[in-house]
């Protein structure tokens, strides 16, 4: 199971989005951890698709987990995500994900 320690409201964010989304296989990541280089690239772009979810949300004026501005939580998700795919070998892929999304060049 993944175990969001420091900030253990990322695992709130997770489930919201998590049962909004219906996505099978990053809720099987937080149970059983992400095992492979292309878990992990499935895991990344879930984690981006929250960052695009609470910036709508806010933007529409949306509560979700008691605010309508969860912005506040993604230096604590970037913390979270990237300690946590440090630490089971796919930093790298989370780095390439990210690169990705923030040149904009993200596929959808």
């Amino acid at each position: 199971m993944i175990k969001f320690e420091r900030y253990q409201h990322i695992h709130d964010l997770f489930q919201h989005y998590l049962d909004e989304t219906g996505n099978k296989a990053v809720a099987s990541f937080l149970q059983s951890g992400v095992k492979s280089s292309e878990e992990a690239e499935a895991f990344s772009e879930f984690v981006w698709d929250i960052v695009e979810r609470i910036n709508r949300d806010e933007e529409e004026g949306k509560v979700v987990l008691g605010s309508t501005d969860n912005t506040e939580m993604l230096p604590d998700l970037n913390y979270e995500v990237s300690k946590y795919l440090r630490s089971v070998g796919f930093y790298s892929v989370w780095e390439r994900v990210s690169e990705r999304h923030l040149s904009g060049s993200a596929e959808h």
